[in-house]
């Protein structure tokens, strides 16, 4: 919950690129002298990966990993699914029950809500974990170009004229990373470092396409922090420092 601060812990470090990755516009340009499908860029035109996109992926594995059983005591609902932890018929109830106290309806939703959902956040939640959008650092940045053709789902063949090509920001490519956890308790923390390994394994894809082969990235030179009440003032004041490393990971 987020009445009160009790710790906040920050994920500084870069993330690579091992694979050229995908990460689309969304809309097509009607320029035929454009690519078909652009790369998503920042103001400057430098590549970008969404902390939205990142986070998604790392969501997923969690769920996948948590609803296989292997870590007991832990739960997980698939927010795709038509049974969430947490649904709106459930969250009626409550309201219904405790009128406008909010604090104790948001108590009654966390009591209620999955592993997942309380570090990830839900419609119903707010999450504790947010990531930044990831900025390339490298000084000079460029894209490569690819083509693609269309398969017709039924034949399994390519289409007719359905040739295209797409922007990939090539491999060796550098992000910076920044991630928070706010009010993290030990089953957070869990759940945290398992997403840490994994991106330092290269064990994660962002973007399309991943089933190509594309979109595999690491997390290299983490830096991990942790705030909490004995070093809340010297945070707030002069920002991180070295004392304040974490290395339980």
């Amino acid at each position: 919950m987020f009445d009160k601060f009790e710790n906040r812990y920050i994920v500084k470090g870069t993330i690579v690129a091992l694979k050229p990755i995908h990460i689309g516009k969304g809309q097509e340009s009607m320029d035929p002298t454009e690519v078909d499908s652009p790369v998503i860029k920042d103001e400057n035109g430098r590549p970008l990966i969404p902390g939205s996109s990142l986070k998604g992926v790392l969501r997923s594995f969690v769920e996948r990993v948590l609803s296989s059983g292997a870590f007991e005591g832990y739960r997980s609902c698939l927010i795709v699914n038509d049974e969430p932890c947490v649904n709106g018929d459930y969250v009626k109830k409550l309201k219904d029950k405790y009128d406008k106290d909010y604090k104790k309806i948001a108590e009654e939703i966390y009591e209620r809500s999955c592993n997942v959902c309380r570090l990830f956040g839900s419609n119903n939640l707010a999450a504790k974990l947010t990531i930044k959008d990831l900025n390339s650092i490298d000084e000079k940045t460029f894209f490569d170009m690819r083509d693609g053709v269309g398969i017709d789902r039924d034949t399994g063949t390519a289409k007719d004229g359905k040739k295209y090509n797409y922007e990939i920001t090539p491999s060796g490519t550098k992000f910076e990373l920044y991630m928070t956890g706010d009010n993290l308790d030990d089953d957070d923390l869990e759940l945290l470092k398992l997403c840490l390994n994994v991106l330092k394994n290269g064990q994660i894809s962002v973007g399309g396409m991943t089933s190509r082969g594309l979109g595999t990235v690491k997390l290299i030179d983490e830096k991990i922090y942790k705030v909490d009440k004995s070093n809340l003032k010297e945070y707030v004041s002069n920002g991180l420092s070295e004392e304040m490393r974490w290395n339980d990971v």
